[in-house]
């Protein structure tokens, strides 16, 4: 399925962990337009580009993957300049932006988990240099083709484009990211074969990209259900018996979470878990509004819905999509 070149802008990275060159071909800067959502939340847009394909950078050497945000190449000393600028700006403006909301009675939710991976550490390095063989393993099936990763992203390969979120699921747990960035990690992944699923035209081939991505549902609702824990009130705990840890998110990111587990518990054919989270939405959304007010109109007409899928209608408004 080649592209158009033009769709792309090739950029030089020298990766972190192999320390060699190859040449990122970046998805040109445009917007899409969402066109409707799936019931597990998944963003549909119009057009035949799918821009989740082109979302993980893979180092072509050592298979070091990550989201372009996290990715975090090696940098000369004209690009470390101009990133500690660029730091000084944003934190300037994310104060400006504290006060004016602390003003205004409103709160800014800053991620920090996903802060935590913008920038690599020693120990991330050590750990990633020492999973290079996994990693190997993971891509086996694209190192057969005989081509490099990053020019099978660009030409648009399916398979090439569902493993990448595979690979940068295991970079994240090698850098110890949290169960809300893994789930989410294998969601996009499940996202993604679903849209290779619908780009196919090969049966066998349709039939592989919808085991992938059960595969990745089934791991993304792993993770996911964790990270539902953590937001509660009340402590909750592993198998193990390790305490899960708290974290603070933001109500609409609650919904949002509790949302998609009903709607992929609900394709993985878990309907009584689907139904749970249903009405944890309808009934503990008192005075909701805004996009929890959407949230909850929808687990309504879901929990009312004989089937499994539907086309869902946009969410008024829109939630910050960097997660996706």
């Amino acid at each position: 399925m080649a592209l158009n070149e033009k769709l792309f802008v090739p950029k030089d990275i020298v990766c972190p962990i192999c320390e060699r060159e190859f040449t990122r071909f970046l998805l040109r800067k445009k917007q899409f337009s969402l066109d409707k959502r799936d019931i597990d939340y998944r963003p549909v847009y119009l057009g035949s580009i799918k821009p989740r394909f082109f979302h993980v950078c893979v180092c072509p050497h050592c298979f070091f993957s990550a989201e372009d945000k996290y990715f975090c190449p090696q940098m000369n000393i004209e690009d470390a300049r101009r990133k500690q600028l660029l730091d000084s700006h944003k934190s300037q403006w994310e104060a400006a932006s504290r006060v004016r909301a602390a003003s205004s009675g409103q709160q800014i939710w800053k991620d920090a988990e996903a802060e935590k991976l913008r920038e690599l550490t020693n120990s991330n390095i050590t750990i990633l240099r020492q999973i290079s063989p996994l990693l190997r393993k993971a891509a086996a099936s694209i190192i057969a083709k005989d081509k490099p990763y990053n020019e099978l992203q660009r030409d648009g390969d399916l398979e090439a484009a569902i493993r990448s979120w595979e690979l940068a699921a295991i970079c994240l747990k090698a850098r110890r990211a949290n169960h809300r960035l893994l789930g989410y990690t294998y969601l996009n992944g499940a996202w993604t074969a679903r849209d290779a699923a619908e780009s196919a035209t090969d049966p066998a081939q349709i039939d592989r990209f919808k085991a992938f991505e059960e595969a990745y549902l089934t791991e993304a609702v792993t993770f996911l259900e964790i990270t539902n824990k953590a937001t509660g009130i009340d402590d909750a705990f592993m198998p193990d018996g390790t305490r899960i840890p708290k974290e603070n998110l933001p109500q609409s990111r609650v919904f949002e979470i509790m949302y998609i587990l009903a709607g992929a518990n609900r394709l993985l054919g878990k309907i009584d878990e689907s139904n749970r989270f249903l009405e944890q939405i309808i009934y503990g959304s008192q005075s909701a509004q805004g996009i929890i007010l959407w949230f909850v109109n929808q687990a309504r007409e879901m929990r009312q819905e004989a089937t499994a899928q539907k086309n869902l209608p946009i969410p008024q408004d829109e939630p910050d999509e960097e997660d996706y």
